[in-house]
């Protein structure tokens, strides 16, 4: 009897642990989202990622913002869905100069987007590839942005903000091709690329007035890229949209359209500075 006794006082807690989860759906799901996060922080680590220092401003910035920053320590590939994600370890002085832009333009969002965006990861690489395709960057790897911190200041900014669009563009409805009335402020006889993977020579991402209706040719590849060119002018070159956007009509209705979106998503998103 007294073991009987026993062993139910050392089973109840756990039972009333499982019992009280069973009750609390979100308990369970944050218990396996703390999980995933470790798991894939483990496996990181076993493919030569690391977490950055956290000693310089830019890093303790973005750690405020929920984003944490990662460097390889080796040479790294990373499965993907397409292809192998692969990429080389960077100076400590590229680090801390890409840092310090990515800082300042991901501060320019209130952390409660950035959140329901899920921006969690930032990973600074050299070389970055997908496949044998060189890349500049990446949204939506597990919760990563991954950058190439081969990029000046001025194309840096404009990629953090094209990423960060398709990170919240995905996080609004779980998928990025579909928009039918996106396709209806463009030209009834208009039809989008095959994909902005299938358009990546030289010059197609100049924002220019050269298509009327859109910044880049390279906003012309898909509608979600058209989505993301576009918010990201708007943020990295505001004066210079704001007189695009004077002339066209199309352009406006987009921004417009990208507004709704954004402020649907997260209202603090109406409190990001615009033109």
């Amino acid at each position: 009897m007294t073991l009987t006794v026993a062993a139910a006082l050392l089973v109840s807690p756990s039972v009333g642990l499982l019992a009280a989860e069973l009750r609390d759906p979100n308990a369970e799901q944050a218990r396996i989202a703390v999980e995933a996060e470790q798991a894939l922080r483990d496996d990181w680590v076993d493919h030569g990622l690391a977490a950055a220092p956290h000693e310089s401003a830019a890093a303790v910035r973005l750690a405020a913002l929920g984003i944490e920053v990662f460097t390889p320590e080796r040479p790294f590939r990373l499965p993907s869905g397409r292809a192998w994600l692969a990429g080389q370890p960077i100076s400590e002085q590229d680090r801390e100069r890409v840092l310090a832009t990515s800082a300042d333009e991901l501060a320019r969002y209130p952390a409660q987007f950035l959140a329901r965006a899920r921006l969690r990861r930032l990973l600074l690489c050299a070389r970055l590839q997908e496949g044998s395709e060189p890349i500049p960057s990446l949204p939506n790897y597990h919760g990563a942005m991954l950058l190439d911190v081969d990029a000046d200041a001025p194309y840096l900014r404009r990629l953090i903000h094209h990423e960060v669009f398709h990170f919240a563009d995905f996080a609004d409805d779980e998928q990025l091709s579909l928009d039918p009335a996106w396709l209806l402020l463009n030209e009834p006889d208009f039809a989008y690329g095959s994909g902005g993977r299938f358009m990546r020579t030289p010059g197609v991402g100049r924002f220019s007035a050269e298509i009327p209706g859109f910044v880049s040719r390279y906003a012309t590849s898909a509608l979600e890229e058209d989505k993301a060119e576009t918010f990201a002018m708007r943020m990295s070159e505001p004066t210079k949209f704001a007189k695009l956007i004077a002339s066209d009509a199309v352009l406006r209705a987009k921004s417009a359209a990208l507004d709704a979106q954004l402020r649907k998503l997260s209202p603090a998103f109406a409190s990001i500075d615009q033109p």
